[in-house]
């Protein structure tokens, strides 16, 4: 069973708008501690922290380990793009992450409503 062309470009368009989303909190959060840098910047930052997340989780068999290098490489991946501290990074990769927390629960929830509210 394949996805229509349709499907498919819906569902490319939603993790380009979701990773937009995410990127946000990281440029927001890189002004905030005097980091001068773009939101393509974030947004190519956010697909590697993206990536070697996921990857970290994936690849390493061990729970909490894996977490726990996946912070890590993280915080390295910050700390080598923004060309900053550790305590800079571990700021930006914080903030970063509750604020796209929040975003991704009201854009959940706005979606979902507009789901309800279709049907």
């Amino acid at each position: 069973m394949s996805l229509p062309i349709g499907e498919i470009i819906i569902w490319i368009l939603l993790v380009i708008l979701l990773l937009i989303f995410i990127a946000l909190p990281l440029y927001l959060t890189a002004k905030l501690v005097d980091e001068d840098e773009g939101l393509l910047k974030a947004l190519a930052t956010t697909i590697i922290l993206v990536i070697t997340f996921l990857g970290c989780l994936w690849i390493i068999p061990i729970p909490w380990l894996n977490l726990i290098i996946a912070i890590f490489i993280n915080l390295l991946v910050i700390k080598v793009f923004y060309d900053t501290d550790w305590s800079r990074a571990l700021v930006m990769w914080i903030v970063t992450i509750i604020m796209a927390v929040v975003i991704l629960i009201v854009v959940g929830v706005i979606f979902g409503l507009s789901l309800l509210l279709a049907s």
